[in-house]
């Protein structure tokens, strides 16, 4: 079975996280998310994080680390979330989409697609945002 493989970047700074507002697509409307997107065909992760975010959000990854992966069989679609703690370049959000810094404690207040309930859980439990 081929799966969708879509990287996920999480943009840690200090207590703060990135969010974008999610692109309306037939099974997301209206929602909050984390930037990112599809890994092409012969792409690793690693460069299709870096390419993804610098397209998405301007931004050129220094420092990173695997967090999560979340497969949906039903979806066939692989979810891989990396913490971001570091970068070069101002942060903005290059296709126009809505974005925010905001409070971990915070995102209980906005509407994100279902796959990022386990991921916004495991994130409150982290030891670095206490």
């Amino acid at each position: 079975m081929k799966y969708t493989n879509i990287v996920i970047g999480i943009i840690i700074k200090k207590n703060k996280i990135y969010i974008t507002k999610a692109r309306k697509k037939k099974y997301v409307l209206d929602l909050w998310e984390f930037p990112g997107g599809k890994v092409k065909e012969n792409e690793n992760l690693t460069y299709s994080l870096k390419r993804e975010l610098s397209e998405e959000v301007g931004l050129k990854i220094l420092r990173f680390r695997f967090f999560r992966c979340i497969k949906y069989f039903y979806k066939k679609i692989k979810l891989y979330f990396f913490l971001i703690t570091r970068w070069k370049g101002r942060i903005y959000s290059k296709e126009g989409y809505l974005y925010k810094w905001i409070f971990l404690d915070d995102l209980k207040y906005f509407n994100f697609p279902s796959p990022n309930s386990h991921i916004i859980h495991d994130l409150q439990k982290m030891i670095f945002f206490k």
